[in-house]
């Protein structure tokens, strides 16, 4: 069986017409952006630097093999050739990758097949004792990556995965150059790393700022912007003032109550973007928590009394507005074809059912504290405070501890924890439903794990992971999330909000995305 994708034009043409449409005449015209951020993580190692602080400068860093095709489709649901412009299912098992012809890293470099097969191989991801072990969620099942040409990578899995391209939009597409990460090592590489991508590193502190410019020998063509500087400014009241006075170009995440505070403010303007992130919590189940004597929420009726007490729809438009929505557990736009928009969840607001369901459980009035850390997700503490009271009319004592990081939140004893789910695979909802839930994830395996999955949940999610045909693939996905809903491990809140501030003579839009890329941030022309 082949299936096979050739390089897609219409989106290429579409981006190459911007670039050629916005760009100042002249590259000495190209704006220095400056963004205010709240911080940067520790390393620019594109996969052990995983998270929203990482992103937003990752993909102007490097590239990946296939991007996500926002430029026609806002979700993302479909993809477009990138670094790779062909990619071809040979065997159930095997697929194979042929790769961009003269793509140069940033030091000159041009890369080829070994520059691929090292950034997606076991001694990297995947191994024993990988060099980014963070990673290996996403290269789950690869056996064997190896470069057969000079521009063609094989890569083989234990399991026939017929939406295995979908990971290459995701850090597991990110490549790097085999020859300088083999030469300063992993941490260094984090500190002073090279790519493939439109703009270059100058400098990096993650205590301060960093600071990259563009790179002129881009495989795609013209940069926009001549630098980009993230400067770390934690305190919002600072970033504004910054954004007013003409310090800074874009400021991120800005506060909720502080919103209309910035569109007021002459020669800003306010960009509020919803996400494909979802905040959420996860109920601690785990009946051998021994930080947690007779832990009262191993009751399934007392998990879902307290989803059904909660009015979602109520909260999210008293702090939302129509800005965001409720989603049913795992049925997102990015999903594509799997994304049904008149799904509704199993459980619903609903007083009455939730005494009911409260009443047939074993819950004796204990207090149960939910650890939240501190301003991570835009109005979640708000939001928590709303739920205390929806929670205390129905008989139920929640406690809100909030602390200043992680750490922290994953500290011993809690009932409830704080988390969120990014959706970044495209059409398919492999990694939300079964990398976040499934049996490796940080929710059974870590430090801070809230649950066992049943058996039921374990066979109907290799059932999902098998499937082969689109049919078969949504029933297996909608059998797992039903299953998932039946259990209660925890319960989404709304699909993530994001609210720029920026000049007003600048034209650009980040998307839906949590990544804050600058392929297309140009200076308005009259």
């Amino acid at each position: 069986m082949t299936i096979r994708h050739r390089s897609m034009t219409t989106p290429r043409l579409v981006l190459g017409l911007l670039f050629a449409l916005a760009l100042p005449a002249a590259a000495q015209d190209r704006p220095d952006i400056k963004l205010a951020v709240d911080n940067l993580w520790e390393t620019m190692d594109p996969v052990i630097g995983i998270s929203t602080s990482g992103a937003r400068v990752h993909d102007n860093l490097f590239d990946t093999l296939i991007m996500r095709n926002r430029w026609e489709d806002p979700d993302g649901a479909t993809l477009v050739p990138w670094l790779a412009t062909e990619w071809t299912r040979k065997t159930p098992m095997i697929w194979e990758i042929k790769l961009r012809e003269g793509v140069k890293f940033h030091d000159g470099h041009v890369m080829d097949a070994e520059d691929v097969a090292f950034s997606m191989s076991a001694e990297r991801l995947w191994g024993p004792e990988p060099s980014a072990p963070r990673g290996s969620r996403y290269a789950a099942n690869i056996v064997r990556v190896e470069a057969t040409g000079p521009l063609t990578v094989e890569v083989e899995l234990d399991i026939a995965d017929p939406t295995f391209p979908n990971r290459l939009a995701t850090p597991l597409g990110f490549v790097l150059p085999k020859h300088y990460y083999e030469e300063v090592g992993t941490d260094a590489f984090g500190q002073k790393p090279i790519g493939t991508g439109p703009y270059k590193l100058v400098s990096f502190d993650p205590s301060t700022e960093l600071v990259a410019e563009a790179f002129d020998d881009y495989w795609y063509g013209p940069v926009p912007a001549a630098s980009l500087t993230f400067r770390i400014v934690p305190e919002f009241s600072t970033q504004f003032a910054g954004l007013v006075a003409g310090e800074f170009d874009i400021i991120t995440s800005i506060p909720a109550d502080q919103i209309e505070q910035v569109e007021n403010a002459p020669g800003v303007t306010v960009l509020t973007k919803s996400i494909e992130n979802y905040p959420m919590f996860a109920f601690n189940m785990l009946d051998d928590d021994e930080t947690i004597p007779d832990n009262p929420l191993t009751d399934v009726n007392l998990r879902k009394a307290m989803v059904a007490a909660v009015d979602r729809e109520g909260i999210v438009t008293a702090l939302w507005g129509d800005a965001t929505y409720v989603p049913a557990p795992f049925n997102f736009p990015e999903y594509g074809p799997f994304y049904d928009a008149d799904r509704k969840a199993a459980i619903t607001y609903d007083p009455d059912r939730a005494k009911e369901l409260l009443a047939a459980s074993d819950y004796d009035g204990e207090q149960l504290e939910w650890h939240i850390t501190r301003g991570f997700y835009p109005n979640y503490e708000v939001a928590a405070e709303f739920m205390v009271e929806q929670w205390r009319d129905v008989g139920i004592d929640v406690k809100l501890t909030i602390v200043d990081n992680f750490s922290l939140a994953y500290e011993r004893p809690f009932h409830m924890l704080n988390m969120s789910m990014s959706s970044d695979f495209s059409g398919d909802p492999w990694r939300p439903l079964w990398l976040d839930w499934g049996p490796d994830s940080s929710r059974v395996t870590a430090s801070h794990k809230t649950w066992v999955p049943s058996d039921k949940f374990l066979e109907l999610g290799e059932a999902f992971v098998q499937a082969q045909e689109f049919d078969e693939r949504k029933q297996a996905y909608l059998d797992l999330v039903a299953e998932w809903e039946d259990i209660t491990p925890g319960m989404y809140l709304w699909r993530n909000v994001v609210s720029y501030g920026m000049r007003d003579d600048l034209d650009w839009d980040p998307g839906n995305s949590a990544v804050t890329i600058f392929d297309k941030n140009f200076l308005k022309t009259e």
